[in-house]
């Protein structure tokens, strides 16, 4: 049986990751793919607690926080990612190893949280929305209330610098790709590049 394929989007909170996962997985389904999505952090317990930090509802130390995020990693990828891909699924996954990064780079070394990672599958092909974060801070406070804890306008800007360090890290894994315009714009983008990773199954 053919080995899957692992896709992820990454990028700001507020850059359309959900809609486009949600339009890459329409449009390979109806082309007959074995397609399921995930997100980081999970439901279960670990992704619980981190998500009581990201909201504010408990404090957290940074290095804590971000050894959460690859406890629930570890038990993301041996539970579901890697039987999914052994059975010739294609998986695609709102956010992974790079988030860790780049968002835990606000106050933490990048290069420790590189390290944290070595150990985690390396993703066929991420896909890295590039959306203004003045822009990004507007979607979010169009549909939420509340911010959470990086959804500042100043720790978004340092985010996005740890993003372009890792693309230029790893180019052939990680892509960026304009997230800004209508929905349909951002998805012909996407499109496009994920037919190339997927060219043997079209």
């Amino acid at each position: 049986m053919q080995r899957g394929k692992f896709i992820v989007f990454e990028g700001l909170d507020g850059s359309g990751i959900s809609t486009q996962v949600d339009r890459l997985v329409t449009h390979l389904r109806a082309k007959r793919l074995k397609v399921f999505s995930s997100k980081e952090p999970t439901d279960n317990v670990i992704g619980g607690l981190i998500r009581g930090a990201l909201t504010g509802v408990y404090e957290i130390p940074g290095t804590s926080l971000q050894l959460l995020f690859s406890a629930d990693r570890g038990h993301h990828l041996a539970r579901v990612i890697e039987p999914l891909l052994k059975n010739g699924n294609v998986v695609i996954c709102d956010r992974y190893i790079w988030s860790t990064i780049a968002f835990g780079s606000t106050n933490l070394d990048k290069n420790w949280l590189l390290s944290l990672q070595k150990y985690f599958r390396v993703p066929d092909l991420t896909i890295i929305l590039k959306v203004n974060p003045k822009e990004c801070i507007r979607r979010i406070s169009e549909n939420r209330y509340n911010y959470e804890l990086f959804e500042k306008e100043k720790e978004l800007k340092s985010v996005w610098k740890t993003y372009l360090w890792l693309s230029k890290k790893f180019p052939k894994k990680i892509k960026i790709v304009n997230g800004e315009g209508t929905v349909d714009q951002v998805f012909e983008r996407v499109k496009k590049l994920t037919s190339t990773v997927l060219k043997e199954r079209n």
